[in-house]
């Protein structure tokens, strides 16, 4: 029979959950900054123009954000990756007043601002799901001397 042990839940405090979020929030304004520069890319196949940034920018910020939830037992990491997403997404939509739009106000640019936000968003707040784990119970020895 195989016997599961239990591994004791370490307690983080206070200072190392704001230290991790922030330093998950600088890596999510990398990965924000890096995929809404590359959301307009493009293929052409044939005479077919296959947008493929946005659907990889998004498939990236979903596999990363999905990876750290399951990952990390704590949800302030995966919040603070994706703070840093939308800070990053929205902070290069806006415009500025040197007229450089990384963003450009079309249904694309638009749909990539509320589908980035949304998808890493999701991510952070997903629920927790049931530890699925097999338990079993511990071996008992044969002559302990208990009867049944």
């Amino acid at each position: 029979m195989t016997e599961v042990i239990e591994q004791p839940v370490v307690e983080q405090r206070a200072g190392e959950r704001i230290l991790g979020a922030l330093l998950y929030a600088v890596f999510g304004v990398i990965v924000g900054t890096v995929t809404t520069f590359l959301h307009r890319g493009r293929v052409e196949l044939f005479d077919t123009t296959l947008w493929v940034g946005i659907v990889l920018g998004l498939v990236c910020i979903l596999c990363l954000g999905i990876g750290l939830r399951l990952y990390l037992v704590d949800r302030w990491m995966t919040t603070g990756f994706a703070v840093g997403v939308v800070v990053a997404v929205g902070g290069l939509g806006l415009w500025n007043p040197g007229s450089s739009v990384v963003v450009v106000g079309d249904a694309f640019g638009l749909a990539w601002l509320a589908l980035a936000s949304l998808v890493a968003a999701a991510c952070a707040f997903w629920p927790e799901l049931p530890n699925r784990r097999v338990r079993t119970a511990p071996a008992r020895d044969e002559y302990d001397g208990r009867s049944h």
